[in-house]
């Protein structure tokens, strides 16, 4: 029985929660589901599920506010006529923010409300949120719901459950063309390139990136910045350039930018370092296994779920400058290890994280909430 689901997705700009969607959308068995997408911002998102041939509607996407009662009640009126008009069997929001809206619209309908979680809050963020109550809530790690069971076990207990985000592996290039990218790209044909890729954030360790370099100096290394400041139009990236610069550092930086094609040029580099401070999940570590490059990146929230500690990659503490620094650098010296972690988390990544796996367990999870008889225990990893 073909089942139609409505996704929500605030969307306000383009980074890992809707690269997520993405591939959540290209996961689903198209035999069995029949998506369709409210966007809320007619941006980059919105046009990639278009090309994805499924139909997409900006609609506002706005949860309560009681300092703005109108807007927030039109966008809730707004999502639930929509909803009249597409008539799903699920209504499932990519993120808290986007949720609301479309809870209430499913009580209204009587149907099933998934929503996903990709940042943690307080338990006051999270009984906000969720006034409309909802079916079941996805956590993109074991580390996130434990941790928000903690918080506000009331929320979530008995109606939570893990499902790791996806990724699919690009087409791995040739060395000559990989060698003709890196020339485009401005990267030294015969160095180590060591990037950091993602929104560039503070949460995402920047700074103890740029202090990581400055302590290694002595090393004939590349460091590469991929990615862009989306939330604050680059005013935190231009910070970022202005303090390697203030360094010293500007001939061994390369900024950039955001690029469509983030998951491909990843084989560009050497060593990616995924210095976070606050991860859910770590889904640039992630990408960076699918193409065979060891990660380094910090022991915190769902990364040591993605990354084994000494098979596809280094952990260490965050906030860590020194750490860090010295981490990449046993990387830097030896390149056998790097081949050796980079052919073991390309391999993990097939076998746990593929979109086919991600599919499979998506399935599991709708049918357990449409179905009684057919249930995912909750909590377990789907």
């Amino acid at each position: 029985m073909m089942r139609r689901i409505l996704f929500l997705a605030w969307a306000p700009f383009f980074s890992g929660a809707e690269r997520a969607l993405l591939l959540t959308l290209r996961s689903l068995a198209r035999s069995r589901y029949d998506p369709h997408v409210l966007v809320g911002t007619d941006g980059q998102l919105a046009a990639e599920v278009r090309a994805l041939g499924i139909p997409c509607d900006i609609v506002a996407l706005k949860p309560l506010d009681r300092s703005k009662p109108l807007s927030s009640g039109l966008s809730v009126a707004r999502v639930t006529a929509a909803a009249f008009r597409i008539r799903p069997a699920i209504i499932h929001a990519n993120d808290m923010p986007s949720y609301q809206p479309g809870g209430y619209a499913a009580r209204v309908l009587g149907i099933p409300s998934v929503t996903h979680l990709r940042f943690p809050d307080k338990a006051e963020g999270y009984r906000w949120f969720f006034r409309p109550g909802f079916s079941r809530a996805i956590f993109i790690s074991n580390w996130f719901r434990a941790a928000a069971l903690d918080e506000a076990p009331d929320v979530f207990r008995n109606r939570s459950t893990v499902l790791y985000d996806a990724v699919e592996a690009p087409r791995i290039w040739s060395s000559e063309e990989r060698r003709r990218q890196r020339q485009q790209l401005g990267l030294p044909a015969d160095r180590p390139v060591v990037a950091i890729t993602g929104q560039v954030a503070e949460v995402k360790g920047i700074w103890e990136f740029v202090a990581a370099a400055d302590k290694l100096r002595q090393k004939d290394a590349a460091f590469v910045v991929l990615g862009d400041d989306l939330r604050t139009q680059g005013a935190i990236r231009r910070d970022m350039e202005a303090k390697v610069t203030a360094l010293g550092l500007t001939d061994r930086f390369r900024f950039l930018g955001f690029r469509q094609n983030a998951p491909e040029l990843v084989q560009a580099f050497d060593i990616i370092a995924a210095p976070s401070q606050v991860e859910p999940f770590g889904l640039a570590s992630l990408e960076a296994m699918a193409v065979s490059r060891p990660v380094v990146a910090s022991r915190v929230g769902g990364i040591p779920e993605v990354v084994r500690d000494g098979v596809d990659g280094l952990l260490v503490p965050a906030c860590d400058p020194d750490s860090l620094a010295a981490a990449i650098a046993r990387l830097i010296d030896s390149p056998d290890q790097r081949a050796a972690m980079g052919a073991q988390g390309r391999q993990r990544a097939a076998d746990t994280f593929s979109i086919q796996v991600h599919g499979e367990a998506l399935a599991r999870i709708y049918e357990s909430v449409l179905n009684t008889s057919y249930a995912v225990e909750a909590g377990e990893v789907a």
